[in-house]
Order: C-alpha cells, then structure tokens, then sequence
C-alpha cells in the first residue's frame, strides 16, 4: 500500500466541519490518501493509541484515510458525506476515543442532508 497526505480532503473537511458545526480542531487530525488496499470502505478513521502518539506526534490524535480507488471517483456531494461521517466518529472532546455507528449523532446523519452537501460543494 502507498500513502500520502490528503490536502483536498482536509480543505473538505474544514468546510464539512464549520457547515455542520462539528467543533472538532482539525490541527489534531491527519488526513490520509492510500492506494492499493483491500478495504471494502470508503475511508476509516483511526485513533492513535497514547504510545505512539508519545513517540510520532502528541498533537495529532485521529488519522482519517480515505481510499483512493473508492473515494476519488465520487461526486463532491459524496465525498463531503463520507467526510461528515468520518469526522461524527470523533467525539467532540477529541480525548482520543471513537464514536461507533450507534452514537446518536450518526442517527442525525443517516439520512444524508443533500441540501447542505450541495451547498457545499458550490463552494470548492
């Protein structure tokens, strides 16, 4: 697998996390490109276990990987969705826990709100 950073897909997520108030400080997140995997998503977020954040980096706490052969195909309407998504996994406090898929917040977003998505998407 081949790695590289995502800087398209952090730019989308700065306006995914103002549009829906997210409050999340994006400097704590890295934003990951792959090629080659074998994943059947899209893109995952991943937190980064105390350890290591100790050795790499203290100040980033979440790694959001997109996967370029299902991801960069997509229109914006559904990137920015996958973006909203991965980002509702990470709590508010960004104490270094995940959100799972029974969280109320991913309850709100279910039903994707195409009109914000296409709001957003006029904009890049």
């Amino acid at each position: 697998m081949k790695f590289q950073y995502a800087d398209d897909v952090k730019e989308l997520a700065k306006i995914v996390n103002e549009k829906f108030e997210l409050k999340l400080n994006l400097e704590r997140i890295a934003f990951i490109r792959s090629q080659g995997s074998r994943s059947k998503a899209i893109a995952r977020t991943l937190m980064l276990p105390s350890q290591w954040r100790f050795i790499l980096s203290p100040s980033i706490l979440y790694i959001v990987e997109v996967i370029s052969e299902k991801y960069d195909n997509l229109p914006c309407e559904e990137k920015a969705y996958v973006i909203l998504h991965e980002l509702t996994h990470i709590p508010n406090s960004m104490k270094g826990g995940l959100r799972n898929h029974n969280h109320p917040h991913f309850r709100k977003i279910k039903k994707p709100p195409y009109k914000e998505l296409k709001e957003i998407c006029k904009h890049i």
